[in-house]
């Protein structure tokens, strides 16, 4: 048999909570919910970072971030590092990246061709993707006695763009789905496997759509998230409360913010669909894995904040959606085990019969899929040494979260989180540290940190944490002679 095919589809901070296929009711995606029904579904997964580059770095790696020194969204990989499209292109595939590359070094704008780690990518001129970044798209204009959004949201620190009422062109989603459905259909190598990747760039930031679906949310009938602090909240999370996000002080704003957020991953669902049936069309169901996942999550109002936080370990950040459809994996399938993005690697390797030839951290999903194991705990980490906190550089726009920076550095101390079925500790060097009964409160509100209550929990949690340290310590570089 031929060797299968790989289709990864990736959402930008959406939240594990944000499709109808894990059970929400306000924000319709009837494709993401059909291909979840043919999918295995894996319902509580988790990013290992809460940024765009760290996150989607592990995934291909399989390794936690902190073991290579990953940690901000200008550190990308090295072409010497291995990685899925090294394994990839070494085993005969052709590669194709469309959107952001927010992973590897040795690609980025306006070249023809990377120096050999994508054979395609949005800006490459053969093939004719490049043209297709001049399309333009018309929007429908604003329905008759539309109300205006809050006045509050006024203000470049709530990142609010509103309703999108001019044409969309460049680098937009629906020319990203444009070029990835133009390589499946008229460039791919037949001949050959292919690996394609298309990130969307919906939902993150800015929090904008066009109609239909602007208007497509009752924002007096959404059902909300707690828009307040939590109890004994860490420091990252009132810094940005009272620098950032202050000037909004009704639940309408953060009301107008969810539901924009719904918006724009509404409108993501209806490209994903275009794609879809591409890959039908093509008949590529049968020999390929399809995967559709997030990097992370975003607040979109949750607890009065917007984006994220380099040190915000909330699963409203770090809980994604994951469906992966491929042959002898069985549709309609959900896995109740906690799993997190180190897992994709191997997962992935496995179902397309290929060998990592490097250290990974992760364990392949297929026997949890089965039922044939659980794992009990799933791991993150964020923030930066000392000596960065306070190079911000007083030059940047100050956009609220970059006042946050230079006000509060010791808001970036490094922190690292560990879940459980019922728990959750954030351990920081500085700003407080985390604890929560997740049974008892799913949305993180009682922080439990200093509750003698707790200390034979923490005590655990503890204890899994300095393993998975121990576990995850850096092993670069390679020492290949040991001993005297």
């Amino acid at each position: 048999m031929s060797k299968k095919n790989l289709i990864r589809i990736t959402a930008d901070e959406l939240r594990g909570d944000g499709v109808g296929f894990a059970g929400n009711r306000d924000c319709p995606t009837p494709r993401l919910d059909a291909f979840a029904a043919g999918a295995t579904v894996f319902d509580r997964h988790f990013a290992v970072h809460g940024k765009c580059v760290p996150s989607r770095i592990s995934i291909v790696t399989g390794r936690y971030t902190h073991t290579d020194g990953f940690r901000t969204i200008h550190l990308h990989l090295p072409p010497d590092q291995p990685n899925l499209l090294t394994l990839l292109k070494r085993a005969g595939y052709e590669t194709a990246v469309f959107g952001h590359n927010h992973v590897w070094e040795d690609f980025w704008g306006d070249n023809h061709k990377s120096s050999g780690g994508v054979d395609y990518h949005s800006y490459t001129i053969e093939g004719g993707f490049r043209n297709l970044l001049e399309k333009s798209w018309p929007v429908p204009p604003a329905p008759p006695g539309a109300p205006p959004p809050p006045a509050e949201l006024d203000l470049p620190h709530f990142h609010y763009g509103g309703r999108v009422e001019s044409p969309l062109a460049g680098f937009c989603d629906d020319n990203r789905a444009a070029q990835a459905i133009h390589y499946l259909r008229r460039v791919r190598d037949r001949s050959r496997p292919f690996f394609l990747q298309l990130n969307f760039g919906a939902p993150h930031p800015p929090y904008q759509v066009e109609e239909p679906w602007f208007s497509m949310c009752d924002r007096e009938r959404v059902a909300p998230w707690p828009y307040e602090l939590p109890k004994h909240a860490p420091l990252p999370m009132r810094v940005m409360r009272r620098v950032r996000t202050a000037a909004a002080r009704s639940d309408a704003a953060f009301r107008e913010i969810q539901c924009v957020y719904y918006g724009m991953i509404a409108k993501m669902d209806s490209l994903f669909g275009r794609v879809l049936e591409a890959i039908e069309a093509e008949g590529l169901f049968e020999n390929s894995v399809v995967v559709f996942t997030s990097d992370h999550g975003d607040f979109a109002g949750q607890y009065g904040l917007v984006e994220k936080w380099d040190t915000a370990m909330g699963d409203c950040i770090l809980r994604v959606p994951l469906a992966i459809r491929a042959p002898g994996l069985p549709g309609g399938a959900r896995v109740e085990s906690l799993t997190e993005h180190v897992d994709l690697l191997p997962t992935l390797a496995e179902l397309l019969e290929l060998e990592p030839d490097w250290g990974v951290h992760g364990e392949s999903l297929l026997p949890m899929a089965r039922g044939e194991r659980q794992k009990t705990a799933v791991f993150a980490d964020g923030g930066h040494e000392r000596e960065m906190w306070r190079r911000v550089a007083p030059s940047v726009k100050a956009d609220g979260k970059q006042e946050s920076y230079r006000a509060h550095p010791e808001a970036m101390a490094r922190t690292k989180m560990v879940r459980t079925d019922r728990h959750k500790l954030v351990v920081r060097l500085e700003g407080g540290n985390e604890l929560y009964d997740l049974a008892e409160d799913p949305f993180e509100m009682n922080n439990r940190w200093g509750d003698p209550a707790f200390c034979d929990v923490v005590a655990d949690l503890q204890a899994r944490l300095i393993e998975w340290c121990l576990r995850t310590d850096t092993d670069r570089p390679l020492e290949t002679n040991v001993g005297a």
